[in-house]
């Protein structure tokens, strides 16, 4: 795959692009990871224009203006802008964790747009009750403010810090169920090489702000049972996300719905990748 970039709307889209002359499928990765995630199921759709996609913040693509912070909906209007500058039709979108709750509430939106989702542990929007509103918010304003130096964190650092990937690498595998391998794929494309010949950070620190407000139950209802285009859920059978619970109790939302569960752990697209490379082929091949 090689390194692309896209305007979308204000913002520049970073990628990893087979290049290829089929269908286009847009891949979308999860919370703090970036396409070096999803690049990993390239080699199972050669004969797709496959397009692995940082989202804004994360890896190569360009961060949200000072003073602005990341919502589900501005990560929805980039893939929109996106999908419509380059013309795309009935697009194939591929997501995990965070990005199978994208693609799955881009095609309740857009529904003209997607032929296809596959949704990788990851069913519908992460919900909260209302009576939770204000606790939401309140938390969602206090992560973007530094107690320390009483300000909002809103500007960039003038000095980014040294980071050594290795070091990062163990630090994320002790708080997730990542191999080694796989972590050490994605921080690297998360970090960048400064003028002094360090390594930094070039994802933007805002990333860790919490939501304002997140969906009710019945608004992600409302919102899956939008979808028209078939949908193939898929589970890992050691993640945290506890996904054949959340899809026994939401498979009456979707009118076309698969589900299927590997052994593995959250990053299962990257565990078994040619399991769960074939099962995407195969879905995508009955369309």
């Amino acid at each position: 795959m090689v390194e692309k970039s896209f305007n979308a709307g204000a913002v520049k889209i970073a990628a990893l692009d087979n290049q290829g002359a089929g269908q286009v499928v847009i891949g979308l990765h999860g919370y703090l990871d970036n396409a070096a995630s999803m690049q990993a199921l390239a080699p199972h759709l050669t004969s797709y224009r496959y397009i692995a996609i940082d989202l804004a913040g994360h890896g190569h693509s360009s961060h949200r203006p000072i003073g602005a912070y990341y919502n589900q909906a501005d990560y929805l209007q980039d893939l929109h802008a996106l999908i419509e500058d380059q013309g795309f039709k009935d697009v194939i979108l591929i997501g995990h964790s965070l990005g199978g709750i994208l693609v799955t509430m881009y095609a309740a939106l857009f529904p003209e747009n997607v032929k296809a989702v596959v949704s990788i542990d990851a069913c519908g929007p992460l919900t909260q009750s209302e009576e939770t509103s204000q606790q939401q918010m309140r938390d969602a304003l206090l992560s973007r403010f530094n107690k320390t130096q009483n300000k909002m964190l809103s500007a960039p650092a003038k000095v980014k810090p040294a980071v050594k990937l290795e070091d990062a690498v163990t630090a994320r595998c002790k708080i997730s169920d990542m191999q080694p391998e796989h972590a050490r794929q994605i921080l690297a494309r998360n970090m960048t090489k400064t003028d002094d010949g360090t390594t930094s950070w070039c994802s933007d620190p805002m990333l860790r702000t919490k939501s304002v407000l997140r969906l009710t139950e019945a608004q992600a209802k409302n919102l899956m049972e939008s979808i028209s285009c078939p949908i193939l859920f898929i589970g890992a059978s050691d993640s945290f996300k506890n996904l054949p619970q959340v899809f026994e109790k939401r498979k009456g939302w979707f009118k076309s719905a698969q589900y299927e569960q590997f052994v593995g752990g959250h990053h299962i697209h990257m565990e078994k990748v040619n399991d769960v490379g074939s099962r995407i082929v195969q879905f995508v091949e009955q369309m």
